[in-house]
Parts: C-alpha cells; sequence; structure tokens
C-alpha cells in the first residue's frame, strides 16, 4: 500500500516541532493539505461550500450541486484487484463477498469547509491542545484539537470532538433488514444533543467541568418500547454516564456499562456501544499506532443518500443500501490502527480507522475478531451541512460479514431535517440534560 505524505509527514511524525498557535504553511486551516494530488484526481482546497444556494432555508430539502454528474467507473468484483491500491480491506471484503455489491466513483470534490470561529479555535489550539500517556485530554476547547497530529490518539480525538455545530435536536431513523427477505422494521427516535466543547458561552477546557456532551433520546417507535428515553452525559476523560426512563416501570434506571463492546440489543447485537458514530468512548483499552496518509475511495457528498426522493424502502436493501444511492470520491484519509493491550478484554481485537483529512471524520473501518479474522466492517458516508457550515456523516452503515446483516442508522429521509441550528440559536434548554428531567417528561 502506498501512502501519500506531506513532505514525509512534515519531517516524520516523531520529529514534527509545531509552532504554538501555528498551522504551517500548506495546510488548510484544519490541518488537510492544501494541494490535490499530482495526478489531478484530487483537487486543491478551496475552501469548501460554507454557505446555502440562494433562496434556501432550514428545513428545505438540499438540492445536489453534483446531481448532475455520472460515475467515472464502478468498482465490482471484475475489477477490485485493479483499484484495491485505493480501497480499505474492509471494502475489498464487501465486494469480493456480498453478492451484487459495488462501488460507483465520481468525481472528488473537496466541499467542507467551517465557520471562522472553527478555524480560530483550531489555531489556538495548536501545539497547545495536549494528551497524556493514556490519552486523556489535558488541554484544549472548540474547532479541532490537532490539526497536525503526531500520534493516532490525536487523530481520534479530532474525530471525537469534531465540529457538529454546538447541538442539534430532530428525529432520525434506524433499521436492520433481515438477510433473506430484505424485511425490516423502523425504529424512530427523537434526539437532542448539546456539545459543551463548542459551546461558546465557555471559554475554556476547565469551564466544561469534565463533560464534553450531553444527549437526550426519546423512542417513538416501535411501538412496544415507545416512550423510552435515555440520557447520555459524555465526560472529557471518565466513564460515559447513561440513565434510562422505562415508561412500563414509570422510574428512571442509571445503565451500569453502555460503552465499550456492550451489545445494542436493540439492534440484534450486530453493533456494540462503542461503533456508534463510526468511533466513540474512551481510548484505554487499545494500544494506537499512526500509518500515516494515503488516497482511498470513500462515501462523501451525500446528498443524493440523503434525498426525500428516496424511501427506507428504496434505500435498505436486503444485503447493503441501494448501489444508485451512493456516491464515493477520491480522497486523502490519514490510516489509524487500534489492538487490544495485553490482559485487556474487547470484541474487536483490532481495529483499523480512516479519517478524512478535510473533515477529520472516521469515514470507514475495519473490525477483527479474536482470531485476526475480519468480522465487522463499517461505512460512514460524509456530507455537507451548509447552514453551520460543517462536514458530518448523517447516516452510517454497520455491516456484520458473517451474519450477512447490516445496521443502517440515522436515516433521515422520511423524517423532518433535523435542526442543526438549535445549539447556537438558544432553542435547547440545557436544563433538561439530567435524570430528573426524565423522570418529568416521561410521565406528561
Amino acid at each position: 500500500m502506498k501512502y501519500i505524505t506531506l513532505a514525509v509527514l512534515l519531517a516524520g511524525l516523531q520529529a514534527v516541532s509545531v509552532s504554538a498557535g501555528e498551522i504551517p504553511a500548506g495546510l488548510t486551516p484544519v490541518g488537510a493539505e492544501r494541494a490535490g494530488n499530482a495526478e489531478g484526481t484530487i483537487p486543491a482546497w478551496e475552501g469548501g461550500i460554507t454557505a446555502p444556494p440562494a433562496g434556501w432555508k432550514p428545513g428545505d430539502e438540499r438540492a445536489d450541486p453534483f446531481g448532475g454528474e455520472a460515475p467515472l467507473f464502478t468498482i465490482d468484483r471484475s475489477n477490485v484487484a485493479e483499484h484495491a491500491s485505493k480501497l480499505t480491506a474492509g471494502q475489498r471484503a464487501m465486494i469480493e463477498r456480498v453478492e451484487g455489491y459495488t462501488m460507483p466513483v465520481y468525481k472528488t470534490h473537496r466541499t467542507c469547509g467551517y465557520p471562522q470561529s472553527v478555524y480560530d479555535a483550531t489555531k489556538a489550539n495548536t501545539g497547545k491542545a495536549a494528551l497524556d500517556d493514556k490519552g486523556q485530554l489535558l488541554s484544549g476547547k472548540g474547532g479541532f484539537l490537532f490539526p497536525v497530529p503526531q500520534t493516532a490518539a490525536e487523530v481520534v480525538w479530532n474525530h471525537l470532538i469534531r465540529y457538529q455545530g454546538v447541538g442539534s435536536q430532530g428525529r432520525v431513523a434506524t433499521a436492520t433488514p433481515l438477510k433473506d427477505s430484505g424485511r425490516f422494521s423502523v425504529g424512530v427516535l427523537e434526539r437532542t444533543s448539546f456539545s459543551r466543547f463548542h459551546d461558546p458561552a465557555l471559554k475554556t477546557f476547565e469551564e466544561m467541568q469534565g463533560i464534553g456532551g450531553e444527549q437526550i433520546t426519546k423512542i417513538i417507535s416501535p411501538a412496544p418500547i415507545a416512550g423510552s428515553m435515555t440520557l447520555i452525559r459524555e465526560p472529557v476523560n471518565a466513564d460515559r454516564e447513561t440513565w434510562r426512563y422505562l415508561p412500563g416501570q414509570r422510574r428512571v434506571r442509571r445503565l451500569p456499562d453502555f460503552q465499550y463492546d456492550n451489545p445494542i440489543a436493540e439492534l440484534d447485537g450486530l453493533i456494540v456501544a462503542d461503533q456508534a458514530n463510526m468511533y466513540n468512548g474512551r481510548l484505554d483499552r487499545y494500544e494506537w499506532k499512526l500509518h500515516g496518509k494515503q488516497e482511498l475511495y470513500i462515501a462523501y457528498n451525500d446528498w443524493n443518500l440523503n434525498s426525500k426522493a428516496h424511501s427506507y424502502r428504496k434505500i435498505l436493501q436486503p444485503a447493503f443500501p441501494a448501489r444508485d444511492v451512493m456516491r464515493y470520491e477520491l480522497h486523502r484519509v490519514w490510516k489509524v490502527e487500534a489492538t487490544v493491550k495485553p490482559g485487556i478484554r474487547h470484541l474487536y481485537n483490532r481495529r483499523v480507522f480512516y479519517s478524512d483529512e478535510d473533515s477529520w471524520i472516521i469515514a470507514a473501518t475495519e473490525l477483527y475478531d479474536g482470531r485476526g479474522e475480519l468480522w465487522r466492517v463499517q461505512e460512514g458516508p460524509i456530507g455537507v451541512i451548509w447552514e453551520l457550515p460543517a462536514c458530518v456523516n448523517q447516516v452510517q452503515f454497520h455491516f456484520d460479514l458473517n451474519a450477512g446483516r447490516y445496521v443502517a442508522s440515522q436515516l433521515r429521509n422520511e423524517e423532518a431535517p433535523l435542526d442543526y441550528l438549535a445549539g447556537q440559536e438558544g432553542r435547547i434548554d440545557r436544563s433538561i440534560f439530567t435524570p430528573d428531567y426524565l423522570r418529568i417528561a416521561g410521565r406528561r
């Protein structure tokens, strides 16, 4: 595999000298390479999409600016070897082992852009944000923490606390199609999230009081569990705190272990807690290795996938999402490998992550079992939320190669659009993120 470096990763990963408050020349304000590649298949970054089209307002359909483009080519079993150098092991496995799985590849567009406040905070973090030897965050606030990462843990932290606005609210859907029939039921939940890390009212790391973000979800469907509510409080360097309101019992319970490899029963055990959002939670069970950068085809510019023109029935095919709603482009990614520490257990003995240089979002992963065999594959298509502006991964797909099934999470095609501006425009009441609120709201 050929790895792409910026001046040999700025003169070697261990030898980089980053001046405090200064992003090196040749990099974007979040640390990506400004220049395109030598072949011209990756263009230079020119600022991204940072404003809505004329006349668009929140709640409107997001028109695809690249909707008129046709695929440059499609990768399938007949030509997978030809493109192997720009595919992950997980992508190759999907093509080779799952009948009919293909990857339509389009022209690359570097559309990610962020507010000036994010760029300013990222610059301020440069050379100042710090981790300890256990991968715990010691300092840093807002923006991206490590625009010039020197360790794997720094790349992962950029993903964990990436900018997606200050807070959002709305409904999202999840489904797990059956292998043979393709039948599925859609689980819908109402979610309100708030990020202390990006709250402009909190000026310093210390003012966050050890909490990175908070979230409340209420299950709307299916009917047997409708009305259940969950509060998640995400400490920066401690175990996740989770409470659940159960309408049948009319009481709030503290959940003892909703993290690491705790299976999510509602999703047929096909994913575990720390797979949500591609990866979440603490880094302490793994040893982390940074491999550098490479060019890969990843799911990108996901307007078509999220279009209201496509129903869940259209998208959710039995073994994988419909291929004509997917779009893959060539982008540079950071490759990170995690291996379980000696004497520590986790369902996944090894994980490989591929983080997009323009957004720091983990776009693809490979998950290996205790025998070292590839077991599960994740894909997180990246797209623009221009009203913030920011890039996010809205829908995520989690494939189980052994079971021949997958989970599609955070679908929104048949739901009202998520309100990404709720946090900064004051539509989120911060007082709701408490167990007492769950008791009150659950009994209304």
